[in-house]
This record gives structure tokens, C-alpha cells and sequence, in this order.
């Protein structure tokens, strides 16, 4: 299964469960940056094989949130797959945070595997969320769904 064919699976899930964007960080419920292989689902879901990194996915884009360490690397494991690099930390380039505020209008919905963001970070999404009225839903872990093998 390619990438493009794992983001469209997530879709269909996300769309049965009524989430309009998923977030996929890079970490493991200890919150570590180098995960074992079983907790590598922004890799599954991206092809990205950077150790930091965000991938964030809604109905009809989506979008890969990495440092300068990786830009070049980034743009390679990316191409062909619908997934956009954004370039975190330059200028005019949103955080995935106010990228969803921006994608997502009022009373729709935010999900993600609970166990795999910080409480601090959570605390920090809703605070900008509920300025919109959007929703978070922190209890599906889709990729463990799709990621058989």
C-alpha cells in the first residue's frame, strides 16, 4: 500500500467518525523523539523518516510540519505524495495549530491518538480551538486501524 493510498484509507475513517482533520506526531506516549518502530506512525502515514515532524490531514489536503534539519530530505520522501512540506519556523509559515484554525470552520472536529501529545500541547490546541468553537477528539488511533503489518 502506497502513501496516497494509506492518507485516503485514513479519510474514509475520519469521515465515518465525523473528524475533519488528524493530527500524526512524530512521538510515542512517553513523548520521545526517537520512537520504537511500533509508535513510527507519521513514517507510515507520510514516508517521512525524519526523527521531528508533524503530518496533519483533513477531507482534501494535507500537510507535513518538520524543521530545517529536514527541508531537503522532506521534499524528497514527499514528492508524489499529495502531502505539503511546510517549513517550520520561516516566515509566513503557520504552526499546525493555526494551520487547522484556518482549514476548519466553526463546530467541526480535531482528532488524534491521546496518548501520543502532551497535556501541556493539548491545553495550548484547545485554547486556540475554542476561539473557533472547534472540537477535539482525542480517543481514535486510526493508524494502528490502517498499519496491519
Amino acid at each position: 500500500m502506497n502513501i496516497v493510498e494509506r492518507v485516503n484509507l485514513l479519510r474514509k475513517l475520519m469521515k465515518d467518525r465525523e473528524i475533519d482533520a488528524y493530527i500524526i506526531p512524530s512521538s510515542d506516549p512517553h513523548q520521545s523523539e526517537y520512537v520504537p518502530e511500533h509508535w513510527k506512525s507519521r513514517t507510515f502515514i507520510s514516508g517521512f523518516t525524519g526523527s521531528a515532524g508533524t503530518v496533519v490531514v483533513t477531507k482534501d489536503k494535507a500537510g507535513l510540519w518538520t524543521d530545517g534539519r529536514y527541508y531537503i530530505q522532506a521534499e524528497k520522501q514527499l514528492e508524489g505524495s499529495g502531502i505539503k512540506l511546510f517549513k517550520a519556523a520561516q516566515l509566513d509559515v503557520p504552526s499546525f495549530t493555526d494551520w487547522i484554525m484556518d482549514e476548519l470552520s466553526d463546530g467541526q472536529c480535531v482528532g488524534f491518538d491521546g496518548r501520543l501529545l502532551s497535556t501541556a500541547k493539548v491545553r495550548e490546541m484547545k485554547e486556540s480551538f475554542d476561539k473557533k468553537n472547534i472540537k477535539i477528539n482525542k480517543k481514535y488511533d486510526f493508524i494502528d486501524e490502517i498499519w496491519k503489518d
